[in-house]
């Protein structure tokens, strides 16, 4: 599966050290696919979960709009994926991938992610910085509004539920 709460804090930590040691990290240090592009490989590792984590955000127009989905998996543990996207049959009961439905803590995790996202892109993408900020300010809104939509046991064994049953520290978290 892929999950928002695990993906906000492993995405703040790659940013954080890239603030706390930008000279460490420099392009073409990772060896990675994204090396050479004139941005720190260990920036684009975590731009690759933080753009994940912006299209887990409900719309515009829809209800929840702002809130986060809390994670996306199968309905049953799966090996290795081996299928694109779009080859998932989600009528099969052994193939489908499912959205779960959003939840404070992920709205949360992306307001701090996000927020922090849109501070270290701003010398190095505008547009994306910006989105990251919108994204940002608008998840922490949909949070306020509904600080209660905690996560908890889900059915299905396609994934870890990963429940939170008390957002104070990601309410503080996102704020500052």
């Amino acid at each position: 599966g892929k999950y928002v709460v695990n993906g906000g804090i492993s995405t703040w930590t790659l940013v954080n050290l890239y603030e706390h040691s930008p000279k460490d990290f420099l392009d073409g240090s990772l060896n990675i696919p994204e090396s050479q592009n004139g941005l720190p490989d260990i920036l684009d590792e975590a731009r690759w979960e933080m753009d994940f984590m912006l299209r887990m955000q409900v719309p515009e127009g829809q209800p929840l709009a702002g809130m986060a989905h809390h994670k996306l998996h199968d309905l049953h543990w799966s090996g290795v994926p081996i299928k694109l996207p779009t080859e998932f049959d989600n009528d099969s009961p052994t193939n489908g991938r499912y959205l779960m439905p959003p939840s404070t803590a992920a709205t949360l995790n992306l307001a701090a992610t996000a927020a922090q996202c849109a501070r270290v892109w701003k010398m190095l993408d505008a547009d994306f910085a910006a989105r990251c900020l919108k994204a940002a300010e608008t998840a922490w809104e949909a949070a306020n509004a509904h600080p209660d939509m905690l996560y908890g046991r889900i059915p299905g064994d396609g994934g870890g539920d990963y429940g939170n049953s008390g957002v104070q520290d990601e309410f503080y978290w996102a704020a500052v």
